[in-house]
């Protein structure tokens, strides 16, 4: 894997260490629970997790929901472990599809969902940053969640 890439891909990781430590004993009341009528339930915030892990590495093969979807998704998620199952085998495509990424693919240009054109790299990055915010969001989201139920959820400590 290229140097720039692996540093991203590093990061997306550690995000995964933590995003595992804070799903842990989220059962379906909390999954769909909302801090407000129109925020997102960590249900549909870890679908769009697992939309996003399969959107880039289509974005980068030009293939797939890239070619299909013009703007941001989730995905259905029947439970935590559902999610982390169908996760894993998206997070391991993306990991092949970064292998194989060479230098002057960097530079090829994506188109980022009728935003705008990104480099390969751009969106390399980006996926780092957007795994990162969607992550710290569910944990926002459980902490609201014990201090309206007064349920402090498992595993929502933070690393």
């Amino acid at each position: 894997m290229i140097d720039a890439v692996r540093w991203y891909d590093d990061l997306v990781e550690a995000q995964v260490g933590i995003l595992r430590r804070i799903t842990q004993g989220i059962d379906d009341e909390e999954l769909d629970w909302r801090p407000h009528p129109q925020a997102n339930p960590v249900r549909w915030i870890l679908g769009h997790h697992l939309w996003y892990e399969t959107w880039v590495a289509d974005a980068i093969e030009d293939t797939g929901r890239y070619r299909t979807d013009r703007s941001p998704q989730s995905l259905p998620i029947a439970s935590v472990d559902a999610f982390w199952t169908d996760f894993e085998a998206e997070a391991d495509r993306r990991r092949h599809v970064y292998e194989q990424l060479r230098e002057q693919d960097l530079e090829r240009r994506t188109d980022y969902l009728g935003t705008g054109t990104y480099s390969v790299a751009r969106l390399v990055r980006t996926h780092a940053a957007h795994f990162t915010g969607h992550t710290w969001q569910i944990r926002y989201v459980r902490g609201t969640y014990a201090r309206a139920t007064g349920r402090e959820p498992e595993g929502a400590g933070l690393p």
